[in-house]
């Protein structure tokens, strides 16, 4: 269920969302090039997540101007995940709820990745 927010703030949900998950991923592959011992790949993997931390900063920054708070994520079943949201609009809310299919968003989060590395990831 939609809530009636602009396109504006529900694509800057949805990027939050892709930042919240591309650093999960770089923080992964940071730990293993360590723990592997690939010191130059550790320190190029260290700096996507500074730059990618310092997007979603700014996306933070914005929705918290707009009023935006974006809960954890909710397992819907095997197939679909979840983002409760809400705004805060003229001393009331307005409630949404982003519902993503879990294979769409590994799909758009490895495009995202690719232009990281080469061939979409290590």
């Amino acid at each position: 269920m939609r809530a009636s927010v602009s396109d504006e703030i529900l694509n800057a949900i949805n990027e939050r969302i892709y930042l919240d998950l591309e650093i999960h991923v770089l923080n992964r592959k940071f730990i293993k090039a360590e723990q592997e011992g690939k010191s130059g790949f550790a320190n190029y993997v260290n700096e996507l997540i500074k730059d990618v931390t310092r997007k979603r900063k700014e996306i933070n920054a914005y929705l918290n101007k707009n009023g935006v708070k974006i809960f954890e994520p909710e397992q819907v079943d095997d197939m679909f995940v979840q983002y409760r949201y809400y705004q805060r609009i003229n001393g009331g809310f307005k409630e949404g709820i982003q519902k993503y299919w879990k294979a769409a968003l590994k799909l758009g989060l490895k495009k995202r990745m690719s232009k990281y590395f080469i061939g979409g990831g290590q």
